[in-house]
């Protein structure tokens, strides 16, 4: 007779649908990719001819953010504040992954940095779209949905940051595979990417909570009181996300005796800690472009309120935190920050995932929006920072 005490039930297998891409969608992909670049590199041009200096499409993109990289390639990272008008400001706050895949990849081909940064930038935003597809295939939203997904992501409103010398691209390619990998509960995959996320932006360490998230969903908070094995990779992911920072960190202990410079140096560009909603209540105050930057959150709220809605909890959770955390220094940038996200995304796929009828009027005003700011961005207008 069998010893029916000693039966466990089997434990849960992960959906996992192949990761392999058809050839119809590998078109898809390098359509969306070649397109976006043709589009934007070429509103740059126009735009810079137009209203601004003559110069190059590449060099027109390199602007704020894009020339502290080339610096940070060029002579390393500062020992002391000196730059802007007043002295002030360091290069430290800027993560150094991008900056040293760039600069080798300079070196290797003997090109300038500016050719490095944006070779990269390109290489990962290609990166994002095969990753978008499978992300939103392993979500079992349609094959329909995933390619709108690509579109989207392709000319997203904020995508000059995406053809830019900015560290958006990498940063939506490494969110996307480690979402991907954590909805698949291949952890590994996850905590290669935490690490290098972590070293691309300060807030890639925020990882830790949605890929927890995602794991007490898969497993129940039981099974992590008991650390099985299963938890005990996630728990050993979790520790290994920050690992990019905690590097930066000790390197800039190290370098001039404060770990923590990334966020100090913030005062030279006029931010310091407040609470979020004084932020937002002040662009209505001050109008202009800051009125602009509060409208934006307030778009940007919503979309996090409805992924709260359908229950993503992970995703509207790094969301939310992506998008508190810079506002609670300052309104500037808070557009790029929100698009720059795979959870902003997610958010209008899945309202076009329930209304499909309205995905080409959301394509073709994201399209324009897009354009709109990439025009603006290359001509140094402070409101698309």
């Amino acid at each position: 007779m069998n010893d029916v005490t000693n039966l466990t039930p089997p434990a849960a297998v992960p959906y996992r649908p192949s990761l392999r891409i058809s050839g119809h969608d590998w078109l898809l992909i390098f359509a969306a990719f070649a397109l976006s670049r043709i589009a934007l590199y070429g509103m740059g041009y126009f735009g810079v001819q137009l209203y601004g200096s003559p110069i190059g499409p590449f060099q027109a993109y390199c602007q704020f953010d894009c020339v502290w990289f080339q610096r940070i390639i060029e002579n390393g990272y500062d020992l002391y504040p000196r730059w802007l008008s007043k002295g002030n400001a360091a290069n430290w706050a800027f993560m150094p992954l991008y900056p040293m895949l760039a600069g080798g990849i300079s070196s290797l081909l003997e090109v300038e940095s500016l050719f490095g940064l944006m070779l990269v930038a390109n290489l990962a935003f290609f990166a994002s779209l095969p990753l978008m597809l499978l992300v939103l295939r392993q979500l079992k939203l349609g094959d329909e949905t995933a390619r709108f997904g690509v579109w989207l992501l392709a000319f997203s409103p904020f995508s000059a940051y995406f053809v830019s010398g900015y560290t958006e691209p990498m940063f939506m390619a490494l969110m996307i595979g480690m979402f991907l990998f954590a909805y698949r509960e291949q952890w590994m995959m996850v905590a290669v990417l935490g690490i290098l996320i972590s070293s691309t932006r300060n807030l890639g360490v925020m990882m830790v909570f949605p890929v927890l998230i995602l794991a007490v969903q898969a497993y129940g908070i039981r099974e992590f009181l008991r650390f099985s094995e299963r938890t005990l990779k996630v728990i050993l992911t979790l520790w290994l996300i920050p690992f990019g920072l905690f590097a930066y960190m000790v390197y800039l202990y190290h370098l001039m005796g404060d770990a923590l410079a990334f966020k100090h140096i913030q005062v030279a560009w006029g931010r310091h800690m407040d609470s979020p909603l004084d932020w937002w209540m002040s662009g209505f105050e001050l109008g202009g472009r800051k009125a602009y930057l509060s409208i934006m959150v307030m778009f940007g709220w919503a979309l996090n309120g409805y992924l709260f809605y359908k229950k993503r909890w992970a995703e509207a959770t790094l969301m939310f935190i992506c998008c508190t955390i810079p506002l609670m220094t300052g309104l500037n940038a808070m557009p790029r920050y929100m698009f720059g996200l795979y959870p902003t995304l997610l958010a209008i796929i899945l309202l076009t995932h329930r209304w499909p009828a309205i995905r080409p009027a959301v394509l073709c005003l994201s399209g324009m929006v897009a354009s709109f700011i990439a025009v603006a961005f290359v001509n140094f207008k402070f409101f698309t920072v």
